[in-house]
């Protein structure tokens, strides 16, 4: 038994030398700079301000309806009885709770939206990736968000990513530009 582990490992060294020898290809990109410039991109910030705008009306709406009836409380509260003023607390209560559940279940269904939107960018970014990977032959591709350190011999697969998506380096240039500026003023809000 110990002499075939021997024969098995003296076998296998030679692999392991020619797997040292072998050149290994890391590459680099930033996935967040891929996704800001497809064309894509603005469809989908279009789409999500539109739906984010329609529930800010209604939560705006059911606000003014709730500083209205507190107002109304607040002016009659002396004129009233027991029995309306807990009412009418009731009734102000009442709409604070919807609010609150209106404005979590609006963000749920605004993440969801946003999901489901960028899903299929980001199916299609993944796609390029693993294309290139095949292609060239890399090892592994790393988002630059994720790394802490890179040496200068790093390879920038971004250019050869945004070839497979067919968006040349200048209008992505263009685009992510200008799709960052957009997201940072949105989270400015």
């Amino acid at each position: 038994m110990l002499k075939k582990l021997v024969v098995l490992c003296l076998s296998a060294m030679p692999l392991f030398g020619f797997a040292q020898s072998a050149q290994v290809k890391l590459g680099h990109l930033d996935v967040q700079t891929l996704f800001l410039s497809t064309p894509e991109y603005a469809q989908i910030d279009s789409t999500m301000k539109k739906a984010s705008s329609e529930y800010e009306s209604e939560i705006n709406r059911m606000r003014d309806e709730y500083t209205r009836k507190a107002s109304e409380y607040q002016e009659g509260q002396s004129k009233w009885d027991e029995t309306i003023k807990q009412n009418r607390m009731e009734e102000i209560q009442t709409l604070d709770t919807r609010i609150k559940n209106y404005i979590q279940n609006a963000q749920q269904l605004l993440q969801k939206k946003q999901e489901d939107l960028q899903a299929p960018v980001r199916e299609k970014i993944k796609k390029a990736i693993d294309d290139v990977v095949k292609e060239y032959g890399f090892l592994y591709v790393f988002d630059t968000q994720a790394i802490i350190g890179k040496s200068d011999a790093a390879i920038d697969v971004t250019p050869l990513v945004l070839k497979k998506l067919g968006v040349s380096p200048a209008a992505a240039s263009k685009n992510a530009a200008a799709n960052k500026k957009v997201q940072e003023a949105n989270q400015q809000k």
